[in-house]
Parts: structure tokens; C-alpha cells; sequence
């Protein structure tokens, strides 16, 4: 498991100038890096995510499911200090903005995921 993961993730930043990832993918990337953080590549990985996932935050293609997966990696972007300045704000606003078509287990997600944080009020995170 981790050596596969390793080597996902050590590609993915290797080729990342290459890569076109959307939304859903960088959720699942997200959600699956969010479990192997002691893998030395977590840390760009997660980094590249949140650089991507920014300027789709606004396309329409980008559903609850995905913010809900990018938000289930914050607690561990958080340890790592890989999260961008404003990035919880925005991602907050973003899955309020798509909650007229929630899961349950996407809210869920994301409010289990709240409560791993360690302090929302960190000026580099809510800008």
C-alpha cells in the first residue's frame, strides 16, 4: 500500500507540468494522500493539490463530492503547512455555494473534517 501510494504520488509531482487534473481527480488524490501523510511525497502532493484546485473552484463542473474530498485533506495540509493563504475561507464558501445539491455523507465529510483542525482561527488559513 504505502510503496504504491509513494510511487503514485512521486509521479504525479515528477510530471505535474504535464498533468491535467480536474476536479474530481484532485479530490481523489486529495482524499487518498490525506491517509498516507507519513509518505515523504504527501506534502507536494497535497501542496500541487491545493494550487489546482483554487482556479477550479469556480468552474461548474466542481461538485459538493469534490470540495468534500479536498476539504477531508485539510486537517492533514494543516500538519504539514502546505495550505495556501485564504484556501479554508474559500473552500468553505465554495461548499456552502454547492450545498443545495449535498449527500449527507459530503456534509459529513466536511464537518468531521472541521473538527480535525487544529485552530480556524490561524490568520494564514481565513484571510
Amino acid at each position: 500500500g504505502n510503496e504504491l501510494i509513494g510511487l503514485i504520488g512521486n509521479e504525479v509531482v515528477r510530471r505535474k507540468d504535464e498533468l491535467s487534473l480536474d476536479a474530481r481527480e484532485l479530490g481523489n488524490l486529495a482524499c487518498g494522500f490525506s491517509h498516507y501523510h507519513m509518505i515523504p511525497c504527501c506534502k507536494d502532493v497535497l501542496e500541487l493539490i491545493y494550487e489546482r484546485f483554487q482556479p477550479q473552484a469556480h468552474v461548474d463542473g466542481v461538485s459538493l463530492e469534490d470540495v468534500a474530498d479536498v476539504f477531508s485533506s485539510l486537517p492533514v495540509g494543516q500538519r504539514l503547512n502546505v495550505i495556501p493563504s485564504g484556501f479554508v475561507e474559500e473552500i468553505i464558501q465554495l461548499a456552502i455555494e454547492k450545498s443545495y445539491k449535498a449527500r449527507m455523507e459530503d456534509v459529513r465529510d466536511i464537518l468531521v473534517s472541521v473538527f480535525q483542525m487544529d485552530d480556524l482561527s490561524d490568520d494564514r488559513l481565513c484571510q
